[in-house]
C-alpha cells in the first residue's frame, strides 16, 4: 500500500520513478570546444583523438582522449561540463 501511494504521489509531480531524467548537451554549460581548449592546454602539443559527453556519478562530464598523433599512447581527460575544471586524467595507454 506504502508503494502505491509513493507512485501515486510520483506521478502527482510529475516525476517517474522508474525513468531519472537523463542529462544531455543542452544541459552542459561548457561546449565541447571549450573542453577541448580546456583539456589542451593542460597538455600542449597534443591533439584531440576524441570527445563524448557523459554522466558519470551523476555529473555531466566531457570525455576527452588526447594523443600527439595516431598511433601514440592517449591520455584521457575527464572535463566536468557546468565547471569546465579537469577531473579525473588516466596515464597513457598505447
Amino acid at each position: 500500500m506504502k508503494l502505491l501511494s509513493f507512485f501515486v504521489f510520483a506521478a502527482f509531480l510529475g516525476l517517474s520513478p522508474l525513468q531519472a531524467n537523463p542529462l544531455n548537451e543542452s544541459d552542459a554549460k561548457i561546449t565541447k570546444n571549450e573542453a577541448e581548449h580546456i583539456a589542451l592546454k593542460q597538455y600542449p602539443g597534443e591533439r584531440v583523438q576524441a570527445a563524448k559527453l557523459e554522466t558519470v556519478q551523476g555529473k555531466l562530464i566531457w570525455s576527452l582522449q588526447l594523443s600527439h598523433g595516431k598511433g601514440e599512447a592517449a591520455h584521457h581527460v575527464a572535463v566536468d561540463a557546468i565547471t569546465g575544471r579537469i577531473g579525473k586524467t588516466a596515464e597513457p595507454t598505447p
